[in-house]
């Protein structure tokens, strides 16, 4: 008898290990939501809805784009940490998701542990750019001015705490110079300022850019990733003109909420690897002023906590705060 009950657990054991086996080879068997924190018809969401649809042809399920706009895509993170941990809610995580701890001490999650990355697959420069018949022919001569008249030539930006206003802060603590940092509430609202001449330049992506610099009316100066843009090859970046090293890119990621299975994180990751390789996705994304790319889930968890300790630290050292 117990020869037989032994034989009947061991029976047993199989039977869940085969299910469970199961289970993780036919992921996803439903509906996969990708949330995002922002607008209808912006980056965000555009991006959202191609990678839902890629995954979808590729996974031969519905994956479904949320928008859950608000407190600069918190409200849409902390839905994603509090979701089950079973990869049927992702989320599309901008850049500024580095930036929310170092600006709020009240979230109701941890913009690292409570999230499990699957890869990032955008990266993309701001610009510093100035009406096209400035004075300043160059980034040099602007950083020059600014070194003489400390505080009196402005910068426009897309607000306070935004990562065009932190890449701002950082060139001036990197090279000691004073701008006067003039924030605008989102949209094209600076470009059009520097555009107008009511600003001596503007610090904003590339894309928010786009029609101004098309239309003659604002000239680049410097792109403040490390190398140069692709889209604009003949334009230099901060780091080899006016601030070694210089490096701050906006990104886009997908994510999950903490403790992801490993078969998720696995098949999710592959697909996202090849999308993003794809030159109709390529070329989808740079419309929108968008580097594809692909960082391992791995490296894009290391990159995450490196980003948010960065931020956390220069807030601190400049003492920004939201009013």
């Amino acid at each position: 008898m117990n020869n037989q009950f032994r034989i009947l657990i061991s029976l047993i054991f199989c039977l869940l290990h085969i299910n469970h086996s199961i289970a993780q080879e036919i992921y996803p068997s439903k509906p996969v939501k990708i949330v995002h924190g922002f607008a209808p018809g912006g980056g965000v969401d555009l991006t959202a809805r191609l990678i839902a649809q890629q995954l979808q042809e590729k996974l031969g399920q519905n994956f479904i784009v949320e928008g859950k706009s608000g407190a600069g895509g918190s409200i849409a993170a902390a839905s994603v940490a509090a979701s089950p941990q079973d990869g049927y809610t992702l989320f599309l995580m901008a850049s500024g998701h580095s930036i929310a701890p170092a600006l709020n001490n009240n979230l109701p999650f941890d913009s690292v542990r409570d999230f499990t990355m699957l890869g990032i697959i955008t990266k993309f420069p701001f610009a510093i750019a100035v009406k096209a018949n400035s004075p300043y022919k160059s980034i040099q001569d602007l950083i020059s001015n600014a070194k003489e008249n400390s505080g009196k030539n402005s910068l426009g930006n897309a607000g306070i705490g935004t990562g065009m206003h932190l890449a701002s802060v950082l060139l001036q603590q990197k090279t000691k110079i004073n701008f006067n940092d003039i924030p605008y509430r989102g949209g094209s609202l600076a470009p059009i300022a520097a555009a107008a001449g009511e600003i001596d330049a503007v610090i904003d992506n590339l894309a928010g850019m786009d029609a101004l610099l098309q239309g003659q009316r604002l000239r680049l100066l410097a792109v403040t990733s490390k190398d140069r843009w692709p889209g604009t090859p003949a334009i230099p970046t901060l780091s080899e003109t006016v601030s070694p090293g210089f490096d701050v890119s906006g990104w886009y990621a997908i994510a999950g909420p903490k403790n992801l299975p490993s078969h998720v994180v696995q098949k999710i990751s592959n697909e996202l690897r090849k999308i993003m390789a794809q030159a109709d996705v390529t070329d989808r994304l740079k419309k929108l002023g968008l580097g594809a790319t692909f960082v391992e889930p791995s490296e894009a968890q290391l990159m995450l906590a490196s980003e948010v300790s960065r931020w956390t630290q220069l807030v601190k050292d400049e003492k920004i705060k939201i009013d």
